[in-house]
C-alpha cells in the first residue's frame, strides 16, 4: 500500500555571498554569519500536542499505558552514554499545580487523576547509542472514575545527567484521562474525499480513541498515530495530509447525532461537520455500532469527506 505524505512545495531561497579573495575577519571569529552550535538537551517531542488525550477501561486490574510519554534528544546524533532524565509531577491539588493551572486558562474542568491509582516512574534512561526513550504510566484501578469527568496529570522534565539541558519550552506534559466511551473501537472505514484528484474510495481500520465522555479521535494504525487517509489511486491507494489534519468526532450522548466535529492540532486546518450539498445525517447507530459522518476543512464545501465505519470490536 503506497503512502506518503502531500505538502506544499515550497519554494528555496539561494544566498549567494561574493566575498571575492578579501578575507573577513568579523564572519571567521563568529561575530556575524551563520552559525549552528549543537546545544545538548531533552524534551517531549509532543509538548506542543499537550494535553494528550487517552481512554482508559473500567477495571480493576492494572493497565500499562504505552506510546503516550516519550523523551528525545534534542541534539544531532544519538547518546555516547546512558542519560538518565529525571521527572517530577506536577499534577497538583485543586488549588494549585498544572492541572488547576490548566484549568483556569482554557476553562476546562479537568478533575486531579487520584495518585493512589496510577504510578510514573521518577527517572528513565535513554540508553547509549539512542535517540530517545519511551516510558509507560501504569493504572491499578479505574473502577471509581466517573465517565462522565475527565482526570488529569502533569509531568515534567526536571533534569538529566552528562550535561545535558532541558528544553525550557518543550519540557512539561498535561494527560488527560476518561474512561472508554461506548464510540471507542475498531472499525472498517470506508469513503471518499470529494478534492479533485483525491475522490478515490478509500479502506482501512481505523481506531477511535476516547478524548472525553462523549468524544473519539481518529487514530490510523497504518501510520500509527492520529490522522485520516484519503485516496490517491486505483486499487485502495492512499495517503494522507499528515498527522496535524486529526479530526475528533463530539458526539451528544443523548441522542447518538454527532455534535460536531473539530481539528485537535493547533498546527491543522479548522475542521467542522460537514453539512452542504451531498452531506448525510451524521450519527452513531447503537443498534449495529455503525457511525456516519461528513466532515470537511478550512469550510470548503469541495475539501469534504465522507465516511462510513463498520464496527471490528474493541480496541
Amino acid at each position: 500500500m503506497k503512502r506518503f505524505a502531500i505538502t506544499s512545495t515550497l519554494a528555496g531561497m539561494l544566498l549567494v555571498l561574493g566575498t571575492g579573495c578579501l578575507k573577513d575577519k568579523g564572519f571567521e571569529n563568529g561575530q556575524y554569519g551563520l552559525n549552528v552550535s549543537d546545544i545538548k538537551a531533552v524534551a517531549f517531542p509532543n509538548a506542543n500536542k499537550s494535553p494528550q488525550g487517552f481512554g482508559l477501561n473500567s477495571q480493576a486490574t492494572t493497565q500499562v499505558v504505552n506510546g503516550l510519554l516519550a523523551i528525545t534528544l534534542e541534539t544531532s546524533g544519538v547518546a555516547d552514554a546512558d542519560i538518565t532524565v529525571n521527572l517530577s509531577n506536577t499534577t497538583g491539588t485543586t488549588t494549585a499545580g498544572d492541572i488547576k493551572s490548566y484549568n483556569d486558562a482554557s476553562g476546562e474542568n479537568v478533575q486531579i487523576f487520584p495518585s493512589s491509582l496510577y504510578t510514573l516512574p521518577a527517572s528513565v534512561t535513554i540508553a547509549a547509542g539512542q535517540k530517545f526513550v519511551e516510558f509507560p504510566i501504569t493504572f491499578s484501578n479505574t473502577t471509581s472514575l466517573n465517565p462522565n469527568l475527565k482526570y488529569g496529570v502533569g509531568i515534567t522534565i526536571a533534569s538529566a545527567s552528562n550535561g545535558y539541558q532541558v528544553a525550557a519550552n518543550m519540557k512539561n506534559m498535561i494527560l488527560v484521562f476518561s474512561v472508554k466511551n461506548k464510540y471507542d473501537a475498531r472499525y472498517n472505514l470506508t469513503g471518499y474525499h470529494n478534492r479533485v484528484p483525491y475522490t478515490f474510495p478509500y479502506q482501512t481500520e481505523m481506531h477511535l480513541v476516547t478524548t472525553g465522555p462523549s468524544n473519539v479521535i481518529f487514530w490510523w494504525p497504518e501510520v500509527g498515530g492520529v490522522g485520516h487517509p484519503i485516496g490517491i489511486g486505483p486499487g485502495n491507494s492512499m495517503s494522507w495530509y499528515g498527522s496535524t489534519v486529526a479530526p475528533q468526532i463530539n458526539f451528544d450522548p443523548a441522542t447518538d447525532l454527532v455534535a460536531s466535529v473539530i481539528g485537535t492540532d493547533p498546527a491543522g486546518p479548522p475542521i467542522t461537520m460537514f453539512t452542504g450539498a451531498g452531506s448525510r445525517l451524521s450519527k452513531y447507530d447503537p443498534a449495529t455500532k455503525h457511525i456516519t459522518v461528513d466532515w470537511n476543512y478550512n469550510g470548503n464545501p469541495l475539501r469534504a469527506f465522507f465516511d462510513d465505519m463498520d464496527y471490528l470490536g474493541p480496541r
